[in-house]
């Protein structure tokens, strides 16, 4: 088929798009890649694991067959990459109750190390911080007046009146009280060396957490504990577990306190498991002298969850496949589908780049190393286009964000949108948890498409059954629009930054503290946060934060990871001033921000 065929044919509706263009894959088509690449074999393609490689054979078979040029490493599709695969227990675990009466507790079955914890040993006496929760604008601290610098500390799983709707924790602003990370990350910030974790007494039925995770280490020695266990740590006291949680839930205030007579030892030793992912890479080359040396890459993750467990919504279904049908073997079967329309159509006046990334699930790995390592330089990338779960399009409801994040794309959106069965839901900002990302804090802009989430998301129920065929068709033949328009457009869209939000006022309630970094993804070498950009008339902005920085304190939290960050930051209100330590250049240099109310 010729340019000028492909184009008209997609002027039509996405079903007479099909009808006039035999080239263009047909629903069934596009299902049968979702089918594919979320079948069992793939074991939910977690990145670095051989269902992954599984996943990723079928891509390169598809861009061959296509006849698409090789974009990877040694002139082949594939573009490898290390990743953190997981992580297996080290040469040395132990955990030992020294005082009142000598006691060696069995791995497996009375305790585990967390994924988060450091490697070392530390022995202390014990002391019970509750739920491990401050929250001072709940009024509530279990670690006030209670001096844990250098100890171990026992902490409770959920927060105080977990299972009450009116409880102040209940709100959707104080739900990260009871996540793990919080109780981690708070323990070391009141300078305790270990925390060991029981749950809760109401929690029914316990089972110790299996040892699964890519996280890297939290700085402090973490491990988890049965209810019998705890029960023995605090049996000098004479106040077992369940009535110590029922008292700080009655009175909804804490009850912590130092475990008179009760020493602990804890050793954690855990190796952390390597392996290879890759993005898939292929090219069809411009046909257009002028404009063949410009590009639009159009990508789409390919990796998910594997059999669960870090990022998973069904945390006791650890070891289940997540087969990623819409999450994103459905962005995936639609980047495949328009790299087999537009080479049946003879390529376009600019290059098409098409990526599958691997590692997105991980904090957008794969992206990252494409910027860092480009099939074509950055800047001669006219748009990305991502394509992210767009398999569950529902009453034509398609996001479409970063219309403004490149001049004209906004009317090409809407033009590429007429006559076809959508009802755009249209955001200017780009910003958001996918691949993108990575492009646009590089001075690129790009648009994102999903139909967006739903209850399977991140859950093994995310099956290929519950793919809209017709609906992913629409989104393709959408997508296809789009490419076409900016492949053949004279004048390619200009980088816009976007502003940020102004805040609404000091101290307002909002959506919580914004500071206005965007991190760079990927794993860092050193501990800390490095800013990928920051954005412009942000607190990070007017305090000089610059893309480059690497944050290694906020406040007085020690920011080793994202985790930390998140912590520090969730610990402030808008107006609060803040330190920030940076990282510049080899020097150490500290600024202060103002932070303001975030918004949408």
């Amino acid at each position: 088929m010729s340019l000028r065929a492909l184009v008209l044919a997609l002027a039509l509706t996405a079903s007479q798009a099909c009808a006039t263009a035999p080239s263009s894959p047909p629903p069934t088509w596009l299902l049968e890649q979702v089918k594919t690449l979320s079948a069992p074999d793939t074991e939910g393609r977690a990145s670095g694991t051989q269902g992954a490689d599984r996943a990723a054979s079928h891509i390169v078979s598809v861009f061959r067959q296509a006849g698409l040029r090789p974009g990877g490493e040694g002139g082949g599709y594939l573009q490898p990459f290390e990743v953190t695969t997981g992580i297996r227990l080290g040469p040395a675990n132990a955990l030992r109750i020294l005082a009142p009466a000598p006691l060696g507790l069995t791995l497996g079955r009375d305790y585990t190390p967390l994924a988060v914890s450091a490697d070392g040993t530390v022995e202390s006496d014990l002391v019970f911080a509750g739920y491990g929760i401050t929250a001072p604008e709940l009024g509530h601290d279990d670690y006030a007046g209670l001096d844990v610098r250098d100890r171990i500390v026992l902490v409770l799983s959920r927060e105080p009146r977990g299972r009450d709707p009116s409880s102040p924790f209940r709100r959707p602003e104080a739900y990260h009280y009871s996540e793990r990370s919080h109780k981690v990350i708070n323990a070391r910030q009141h300078g305790a060396r270990g925390i060991l974790l029981v749950e809760h007494p109401e929690a029914g039925a316990e089972r110790l957490p299996r040892l699964a995770g890519i996280s890297q280490p939290w700085g402090v020695l973490a491990a988890f504990v049965t209810r019998a266990v705890a029960d023995s740590l605090l049996a000098p006291s004479g106040k077992p577990l369940g009535e110590l949680a029922a008292a700080i839930d009655q009175a909804m205030a804490p009850r912590s306190f130092p475990v008179a007579g009760t020493r602990v030892r804890l050793e954690v030793s855990l190796a952390r498991e390597r392996g290879t992912a890759a993005n898939v890479v292929g090219i069809l080359p411009g046909t257009d002298p002028a404009l063949a040396d410009q590009a639009v890459l159009i990508g789409a993750h390919y990796d998910h969850l594997g059999r669960g467990g870090e990022g998973s919504l069904a945390p006791d279904l650890l070891g289940t496949i997540h087969p990623g049908a819409d999450d994103n073997a459905s962005g995936t079967a639609a980047m495949l589908g328009l790299a087999r329309l537009f080479a049946a159509a003879g390529g376009a006046p600019r290059t098409l780049v098409f990526v599958a990334f691997a590692g997105e699930e991980m904090g957008l790995l794969g992206s990252a190393h494409q910027v860092e390592h480009p099939a074509l330089p950055l800047d001669r990338i006219a748009l990305m286009l991502n394509l992210d779960m767009v398999g569950r399009l529902r009453d034509g409801k398609l996001y479409t964000s970063g219309v403004d994040s490149g001049t004209g794309l906004r009317a090409r959106v809407a033009e590429a949108a007429r006559g076809l069965p959508l009802h755009l839901q249209l955001q200017g900002d780009p910003h958001a948890p996918s691949d993108h990302t990575s492009f646009y804090t590089r001075g690129r802009p790009v648009l994102f498409l999903t139909t967006g989430a739903h209850e399977e998301y991140h859950r093994p129920s995310d099956t290929w059954e519950k793919i809209s065929a017709q609906g992913l068709e629409t989104v393709t033949a959408f997508a296809a629009r789009l490419v076409g328009a900016v492949a053949t457009a004279p004048t390619a869209p200009t980088y816009v930054k976007i502003e940020a939000p102004p805040a609404r006022g000091p101290r307002a309630a909002g959506y919580g503290p914004y500071l206005g970094v965007i991190p760079e993804f990927g794993e860092s070498p050193r501990p800390g946060v490095k800013v990928s950009s920051v954005r412009a008339g942000s607190p990070a902005d007017k305090a000089g934060v610059r893309a480059g920085d690497l944050i290694v304190r906020f406040g007085p939290v020690t920011v080793k990871t994202l985790n930390d960050l998140t912590f520090a930051l969730r610990g402030q209100r808008p107006g609060d001033r803040v330190e920030l330590w940076l990282l510049r250049d080899g020097a150490e240099e500290r600024v202060e921000a103002v932070l303001q109310e975030r918004r949408p």
